[in-house]
């Protein structure tokens, strides 16, 4: 029989500190897992005096990339990813049983991110415990992460990483903070009643946007691997974030040209283009169908917020025989004019605070 995935794992942990592996790791469910070991094994360039075939294999340095693609719980394991991901964590209560945990920017370095351990768990065939593998990545960092919010379906999540090293771990087992998976009530759902895609009212519109389909994505652009590598090692020196943005791709349906007209003409009733891009401040808002426990009426949440966004137009409005007229544009964060944050991420559940190790 063939080895099917289900009973793989995938977890994740705070590091201490750079080269120090986690010693709790946090299980989640995922749809796919690709996160693995890229070992570099090259071919030598062609050398006179021999036959005219290949001839000098080697290896050029060994790291660890790819990631996962979640339905990602509100619960509490989430929230270890927005931290590493974003570099910084307050939490306030929000109401009698719910936290608020607003990620950011650490306030002396806005480049700086946290590092991350993962393990990943390759299950095994017929019941034989030597052909399962289990796998630990140590000094990884989020790249990426890009939540895709589809109208009749849950909210997924893609996490990308870069690793500095792994190993292959012997132990016959693992064992997690969270002993069993979290529930399923506390994954958003596009249809649940209070989410929104939402801009400053205009003239004539409302501010809920009547969203199709949209992408969220936030990225940790990080410096070339290749400026990366040092002489006498293996293994990258680091993982560099060289730039960081959220980005909007969001297709909606056409109510007004209010949106429309003001991106090329910089009111709503314009005439004419202009050359200033147009900014908005943007929010997002998803929430779970189940309640959080012991808060009766309140949902796990997740809540996006940019105080400065430069929106385009990303094609022309189509008119299609038997389709329904829509507006699709894009859209980047940009630096705020005055002193608010660039960008702030809010999960709202039951755990009390995240404390890195």
């Amino acid at each position: 029989m063939a080895v099917t995935a289900m009973a793989g794992i995938v977890a994740w942990g705070p590091q201490p500190g750079k080269t120090t592996t986690a010693t709790t790791f946090y299980k989640h469910k995922a749809t796919l897992v690709d996160l693995a070991v890229q070992d570099d094994t090259r071919l030598g360039a062609p050398e006179i005096g021999g036959d005219p075939i290949p001839s000098f294999p080697y290896k050029a340095g060994v790291m660890v990339g790819g990631g996962f693609t979640i339905q990602p719980r509100l619960e509490d394991t989430i929230g270890w990813l927005l931290y590493a991901a974003m570099g910084a964590v307050s939490s306030t209560l929000h109401t009698t049983g719910v936290t608020e945990h607003t990620f950011g920017f650490n306030a002396t370095d806005s480049a700086a991110t946290k590092w991350l351990s993962a393990r990943k768990y390759i299950p095994m065939k017929d019941g034989s415990t030597v052909t399962d593998l289990r796998e630990v990545y140590t000094d990884c960092k989020i790249v990426g992460m890009a939540f895709t919010l589809a109208n009749d379906a849950p909210i997924t999540t893609r996490v990308d990483l870069i690793g500095r090293s792994f190993t292959i771990d012997t132990s016959t087992a693992w064992t997690f903070a969270n002993t069993s998976y979290e529930g399923f009530a506390s994954i958003p759902i596009g249809c649940v009643v209070g989410g929104f895609i939402e801009l400053p009212t205009f003239s004539t519109s409302t501010t809920k946007l009547a969203v199709q389909a949209a992408t969220v994505t936030w990225a940790n652009t990080p410096l070339d691997i290749r400026q990366e590598r040092v002489f006498g090692s293996p293994y990258i020196d680091d993982v560099t974030t060289i730039m960081r943005q959220l980005t909007f791709d969001i297709v909606v349906k056409w109510n007004d040209p209010d949106l429309y007209k003001s991106i090329l003409t910089g009111a709503t009733n314009g005439t004419s283009w202009t050359s200033v891009p147009f900014t908005s401040s943007l929010q997002l808002l998803v929430m779970s169908p189940g309640d959080i426990s012991g808060a009766t009426g309140h949902h796990f949440e997740l809540e996006i917020n940019a105080a400065n966004v430069m929106l385009q137009q990303a094609e022309g409005i189509s008119l299609a025989g038997n389709n329904a007229v829509v507006s699709r544009f894009t859209g980047t964060a940009v630096q705020p004019a005055d002193t608010s944050a660039y960008t702030t991420i809010k999960l709202r559940n039951d755990s009390e605070s995240y404390t890195w190790a």
